[in-house]
């Protein structure tokens, strides 16, 4: 007889277990893919521009050959989309003049990362 309880006992046990595991937001142990972002696939950088012109001047954004935008003195571009992990050229204009406002410069963006460009004259 006692080996009957005990068993019972076991199996009663194990029941309440297992119910007491269903309450307690057990789930399907499916893994699921870890959440890839945009530039990490796209290998992309996100860049904005800056104007802290002391001379009161707007400036052209030229990025690789191609004017971006235009910036007005203390303000800051929106931000674009770039590709990242290789070289591009970068030239802060006078606007409507052929004068560059800070010596170009050669930025290579990191993926997933954003920056700021600045300049000053």
């Amino acid at each position: 007889m006692k080996t009957l309880d005990a068993r019972f006992k076991a199996v009663l046990m194990l029941l309440l277990v297992g119910a007491s595991m269903a309450g307690c937001g057990v789930e399907d142990s499916t893994p699921t893919a870890p959440t890839v972002q945009a530039c990490e696939t796209n290998n992309t950088a996100e860049v904005k521009f800056q104007n802290k012109s002391n001379s009161n001047k707007t400036y052209d954004i030229i990025w690789d050959g191609s004017k971006t935008t235009t910036v007005a003195p203390g303000a800051t571009s929106s931000t674009s989309t770039v590709a990242a992990g290789v070289q591009h050229t970068l030239v802060f204009k006078i606007t409507n003049t052929s004068t560059d406002a800070c010596t170009p410069s050669t930025p290579t963006p990191a993926k997933c990362t954003s920056h700021t460009y600045s300049c000053t004259n």
